[in-house]
């Protein structure tokens, strides 16, 4: 028999009244529960029929990761739009000028939070963080890795049709500085290219530097900053921005990210030996190692962690094998994966038995804790539609950073490699 249950701390925040030196103060209220997702259906079912039942006079704010729900978030009786409205802030975010939205809330976010502490001189966040590289710290990656950039262009120096790229290439090298690098990198992406085209060409002029041009775009610029990282350890992940977009449109990552930076900043607040200011390469250390622990605190936080450390593990091995092809063909990388329809039916009919349910409860539990981040995929000619899977951009870094090489490679071989644990930072 279902125990009959009555919220009166509902009826009691509505009715009860503050006051303060004789008068009253906040009339206005607003009850807020955050992490409705962690509920068990039935809670979570007479938690949202109750509230609705109440109707109280004040609006109550239920945050969870819809995703986990499905239509659950409805209550029988309720009606969309009179009793509930819902706002998937994943939606908002997601697309046209969202990312934009979050970031500059989150940075509201790290600016009251800085301006409530008092280690180090309150402020904007951002003041704290170098986001250029100078010219002294990539210096001796250039020099290193000259040799084996010049060694990539000279194989293309045979061919006349490339003869004018070949040599812009060359010139690109020849002033050692970081935005040359860059388009070099750019230029050696579409060299690649174009000699993978499946369709020839009767063009028997020479490609000529403005052909170089026209093909170059912000995809194969970003393209070729992931390619600087990882072949030359230009730091990447370093600056406001970039820290945002780690966060993958999560508050909380966003404060498990941004403590560990302030933890740094205080620390050289205390020695007073240096400026008040992380560096691109600080900041990378920093923000790498994060990602590093929160793999390897996957396991440990989450009912299927061991199993969806591996899923997690697999598809970002498939991501790095795709990203760092010569031709960069999904610039500026590879984040995801894509279950179409016809495979997502599979899994909901119960026709895989108990392997296709583990793969069903390891997807769902990865995208209820913000693992995975799941998006619709539209159908086209070449393919129908689906759900593409997409990586928590944090855990894009702790593949991208050397230490990741050793758990990589595991990966391949059907195994998950452990590595350094630590404990939890809750700044």
């Amino acid at each position: 028999m279902r125990p009959h249950v009555r919220f009166e701390g509902v009826l009691w925040l509505q009715a009860v009244r503050f006051v303060v030196d004789g008068k009253q103060v906040a009339p206005r209220r607003l009850l807020m529960i955050d992490d409705v997702h962690k509920l068990r259906r039935k809670q979570r079912s007479m938690l949202i029929e109750e509230l609705t039942e109440l109707r109280p006079n004040f609006p109550v704010w239920l945050a969870g990761r819809s995703i986990a729900l499905g239509d659950e978030l409805i209550a029988q009786g309720s009606r969309e739009g009179r009793d509930v409205r819902q706002y998937s802030l994943e939606d908002l975010w997601a697309a046209g000028r969202g990312q934009y939205q979050f970031a500059n809330f989150a940075q509201n976010i790290l600016d009251r939070r800085l301006r409530a502490q008092s280690e180090i001189p309150p402020g904007p966040f951002s003041q704290y963080l170098r986001g250029e590289l100078q010219a002294n710290d990539v210096r001796d990656q250039i020099e290193r890795g000259l040799a084996a950039l010049r060694e990539d262009v000279a194989r293309y120096r045979a061919n006349p049709r490339y003869a004018e790229w070949v040599a812009k290439a060359e010139a690109e090298l020849a002033s050692k500085d970081l935005k040359s690098l860059h388009e070099f990198y750019s230029t050696r992406i579409l060299l690649a290219r174009d000699v993978l085209k499946k369709q020839m060409s009767l063009e028997l002029a020479p490609l000529s530097a403005e052909d170089l041009e026209q093909r170059d775009s912000s995809q194969v610029g970003g393209a070729a900053e992931i390619f600087l990282h990882e072949e030359l350890n230009v730091p990447y992940y370093f600056g406001l921005d970039r820290l945002c977009a780690m966060a993958t449109n999560n508050v909380e990552e966003l404060l498990y990210l941004a403590a560990k930076l302030y933890d740094a900043l205080r620390a050289k607040q205390i020695l007073r030996k240096t400026e008040l200011l992380l560096s691109p390469k600080e900041q990378e250390k920093l923000l790498k190692e994060s990602a590093l622990r929160k793999r390897e605190f996957i396991p440990k936080n989450h009912t299927e962690g061991r199993r969806g450390q591996r899923l997690l593990d697999a598809i970002g091995s498939y991501c790095r094998e795709r990203t760092f092809l010569p031709n960069a063909p999904y610039a500026p990388g590879v984040t995801g994966v894509r279950l179409s329809l016809q495979e997502l039916g599979k899994l909901n009919s119960g026709r895989l038995g108990m392997i296709g349910e583990t793969l069903t409860r390891v997807l769902a539990e990865c995208a209820a804790e913000n693992l995975l981040v799941s998006r619709p995929s539209a159908a086209s000619t070449s393919r129908d539609g689906g759900t593409v899977f997409y990586l928590n951009r944090t855990l894009c870094c702790a593949l991208r950073s050397p230490a990741s090489d050793r758990w990589l490679a595991g990966c391949r071989c059907g195994q998950a490699n452990r590595m350094d644990g630590t404990r939890k930072n809750s700044w």
